[in-house]
């Protein structure tokens, strides 16, 4: 079938590759226009029908190749279990590229059993010569994993590993495994053909524990991409291969052991990506810090994004980020003060950038969201900072009032993460977000229950949120600050007081925080230590970690002590002290 523009096969064409005396089923699809060349290599218990959903995106851009190993799909099957050999299946490799042309340098993509034996493969100098590059996913090289198991310090991964790798000795049995996988719904479950399951056992019964040639080192440019959810393989065991690659790569993807199959778009990005860095255009911002043995700061090259960035702990926060080496996305309703922060994150080596945004408005937030992943890609990092502060009785708190730090603090948040989750978790390279809640979301005070109400709803938004995105990677924190001198208390709106009494009462309520001497650089660096150690609820300052504890053990004395601070800070206030 051809379409419009350069020509494409579009569905995979069959061809047949003679080796060793065996036909291999090839298939081939995509760009016949000179495009890079992509050779995909299945693992157990598929054949390269695993491919599909990978391989018609990747067609769209490349020729793509892909076939079935001896004994699997349309290949024909070796007499005998020495025939599944991984240097007979490095052979196979061989035949087909031998095929693709004779000046063609191909880009090899491997899964599970495909990508052990293809590092075999990248390591023999004459396969090497017509390899442009080579992605590993969920198999690792049994030579490198030998030389890293050597180390005693690495014995309990080790551990941990063969106790996912249980089936592997399983398999060494006899008759059983083939009569298991006789069960339609085993292998319903992996989406296996009978014949590739039982024939695919061969693989491990010739090659696994056997004694391990020392590891070759390869010039091929090397993508692994982690799967931090697969159930076979854990992503501790990649840096095995360091030593080995003049030149890797390292991506995590939030997905199980059949990534390619589950999450093709991801996959095939990260392959597009990887390809045309290495065909010469600039690495997209995730690639370019997946470069294994970089001296880089913490942060660098992630991108995070910052609302209320224009004053207080989002100022300070959006600072620490920057020193820590990201680049930062500065909003503000004020985008004086967000250019402002912007140019001093510029001042710490990071890019700045500003924009205006109000974060009660729905659709300009959605509309900002699309212009920032368009220009400067999908944030690593989202901190829904911005907030209102609103004080009084609820007998005097108006309508509006209520409107204002409910659209502010509460729908602000859920419209910030409405806009940049989506695409955060259609990445699948993970993230984490950042809310500002607030002691006072968990210490009741009469005098703050506007205010302590949408921090209680952030706090426990975070808390759902935190369930719903572990899946994918993305982890979620909630910044609880006590009394913390912010520009907040300048623009607090006291509810049932005239002006001079509001004027009178924020002149006495920002003195008072100034006397506290907590400033916001202190919460930022709480910040940074929440997302580097995933935690979720975060009390900052001493009051906040002590009214934490005494609203889990003591609530009733909680609430009591919260009663004499809003009785006495009136008074208090009242008095102008």
């Amino acid at each position: 079938m051809l379409i419009s523009g350069p020509t494409v096969i579009g569905m995979a064409d069959r061809r047949w590759v003679d080796s060793g005396g065996l036909r291999l089923a090839v298939r081939e699809q995509g760009r016949t226009d000179g495009a890079p060349t992509i050779l995909l290599v299945h693992g157990y218990p598929d054949n390269s029908a695993v491919w599909d959903g990978v391989a018609g995106r990747l067609a769209e851009r490349f020729r793509v190749v892909r076939y079935d190993l001896r004994g699997h799909g349309d290949s024909e099957e070796p007499a005998g279990r020495d025939g599944y050999r991984i240097a007979h299946l490095v052979g196979d490799l061989n035949a087909v590229l031998e095929t693709t042309g004779p000046d063609t340098r191909v880009h090899l993509v491997a899964h599970d059993w495909g990508s052990i034996m293809a590092w075999t493969a990248v390591g023999d100098p004459h396969i090497a010569r017509r390899l442009a590059s080579f992605t590993s996913i969920s198999g690792p090289s049994l030579e490198h994993i030998a030389a890293w198991g050597r180390n005693p310090r690495r014995l309990p991964v080790a551990l941990r590993q063969a106790a996912r790798s249980w089936y592997m000795s399983a398999f060494q049995v006899p008759v059983v495994p083939e009569l298991v996988w006789r069960i339609p719904k085993l292998r319903a479950m992996f989406h296996a053909d009978h014949r590739d399951a039982r024939n695919g056992l061969q693989l491990y019964r010739a090659n696994m524990f056997t004694e391990r040639a020392v590891p070759s080192r390869t010039q091929v440019p090397v993508l692994q991409i982690a799967l931090t959810q697969d159930q076979y393989c854990l992503p501790a065991l990649l840096p095995a291969a360091d030593p080995w690659c003049d030149r890797l790569w390292r991506r995590e993807l939030a997905a199980g052991h059949w990534a390619i199959r589950t999450h093709p778009d991801a996959v095939a990005r990260f392959v597009t990506e990887f390809v045309d860095h290495l065909e010469g255009h600039p690495a997209s911002r995730e690639l370019a810090r997946a470069r294994v043995g970089q001296e880089n700061r913490p942060l660098a090259g992630r991108l995070i994004l910052v609302t209320g960035a224009g004053s207080g702990i989002g100022r300070s926060s959006a600072l620490a980020f920057a020193e820590a080496g990201a680049d930062v996305l500065c909003l503000d309703i004020d985008v004086d003060t967000a250019e402002d922060t912007a140019r001093q994150v510029a001042a710490h080596g990071s890019t700045g950038l500003a924009y205006r945004l109000d974060v009660a408005d729905g659709a300009a937030t959605r509309e900002l969201a699309d212009e920032v992943i368009t220009q400067h890609g999908v944030p690593d990092i989202v901190m829904a900072n911005a907030g209102v502060g609103v004080s009084g009785p609820f007998l005097d708190t108006t309508e509006d009032d209520w409107r204002r730090v409910l659209d502010v603090n509460l729908l602000g948040v859920v419209n910030t993460l409405r806009a940049f989750l989506p695409p955060m978790v259609r990445r699948g390279e993970g993230g984490h977000v950042v809310i500002t809640a607030s002691m006072a979301g968990y210490f009741a005070t009469p005098n703050l229950p506007a205010y302590s109400t949408t921090k209680a709803g952030v706090l426990m938004l975070a808390q759902c949120l935190a369930g719903e995105l572990r899946a994918s990677g993305i982890g979620v924190s909630a910044i609880c600050p006590g009394v913390v001198h912010t520009n907040i208390t300048n623009t607090t709106r006291f509810a049932g007081a005239g002006p001079e009494e509001e004027r009178a009462r924020r002149e006495w309520a920002t003195a008072a925080y100034r006397r506290r001497g907590y400033g916001p650089d202190r919460v930022a660096k709480a910040v940074l230590k929440a997302v580097r150690d995933n935690r979720l609820v975060v009390p900052v300052t001493p009051e906040a970690r002590i009214v934490s504890a005494g609203a889990r053990a003591a609530p009733a004395l909680t609430r009591a002590l919260g009663r004499w601070i809003a009785a006495r800070a009136d008074k208090v206030a009242r008095r102008g002290e």
